[in-house]
């Protein structure tokens, strides 16, 4: 039986790659941009700046920044960093919780403690019941757990994010349209021992704790038709994903919607910059960045 270890590097893991096989991926970064979200103001100020301070730009003006991988890198962890600090400041919830709840009328937890409540049950906590029982579900677990890191964990948030749009009120319908959306994504190929019994076992245990993690108490049925399930889930996805610059589903399904929130969760400047980075951004079809 997997004893479900863990490199606790993981989970403030900051480069674009994830090679912890422990985890199967499923910690990969999180924790470290909840850190980041909770430093002062001074702290994620001085981090912001040497993120800006590797870009590479054009000589000729108006400069513009290079079209090359490590600029998209760059533009992606500096949307990670406006997230971390619209965590660190957000507006007042203009939800109460709904009723039934604990107490008619008391505020749902801050944003903060939401993603926090969905790493604990989705992944630290559905991971420890994966791994009780993946070996029932596959023949060789190191294997799935290397192909896991190749952005299983950001495809589920994702897919669940976008089944819960699509079916809402229906949520018993949920969890078969995730599987069906993590079956059917493009990096899949990628992943030969995530089989569709594997994904069944990922998805149930992560649907339990995703209802464990019922904000203040509230119905699942409540819960799911608020926006703030679905911006906790893209922020989370946002945040495990190893590498947002070649995961086109993390950009399109997580940060654009985040980038188009009334909030303002991140600042025009990245908005405009990942634009001009990603042609998925934009409708113009100009040719993607190189080197």
């Amino acid at each position: 039986m997997d004893t479900g270890r863990h490199n606790p590097g993981c989970a403030t893991a900051r480069g674009h790659r994830c090679l912890c096989t422990e985890c199967g991926g499923s910690q990969h970064g999180v924790q470290g941009w909840l850190d980041h979200a909770g430093h002062d103001h001074a702290s994620r100020r001085r981090k912001r700046g040497r993120y800006e301070s590797r870009l590479a730009w054009t000589k000729h003006r108006p400069r513009r920044l290079k079209r090359t991988r490590a600029n998209q890198e760059i533009t992606t962890d500096l949307a990670r960093a406006d997230i971390a600090d619209w965590l660190s400041t957000p507006p007042p919830s203009p939800f109460l919780s709904p009723s039934p709840g604990p107490e008619v009328g008391e505020p749902y937890p801050s944003p903060t403690e939401q993603v926090t409540a969905l790493a604990e049950e989705m992944t630290r906590g559905a991971w420890r019941d994966i791994t009780m029982e993946l070996d029932r579900a596959a023949p060789n677990t190191t294997l799935v757990k290397r192909d896991l890191t190749q952005h299983g964990w950001c495809d589920l948030f994702i897919a669940l994010a976008q089944a819960i749009e699509v079916t809402r009120r229906g949520f018993d319908r949920i969890p078969h349209k995730v599987k069906e959306l993590i079956l059917g994504s493009p990096l899949q190929v990628d992943r030969p021992h995530v089989t569709e019994a594997v994904v069944t076992l990922i998805v149930d245990k992560a649907w339990q704790g995703f209802q464990a993690a019922a904000f203040a108490g509230a119905p699942l049925l409540d819960l799911i038709s608020h926006e703030e399930a679905l911006r906790a889930l893209r922020i989370l996805a946002v945040f495990i994903c190893p590498a947002p610059a070649q995961h086109p589903a993390v950009r399109q399904h997580a940060l654009k919607p985040l980038g188009e929130d009334t909030t303002k969760i991140l600042s025009d400047q990245t908005t405009a910059r990942l634009a001009d980075l990603f042609t998925d951004w934009r409708p113009d079809g100009a040719t993607p960045p190189t080197g």
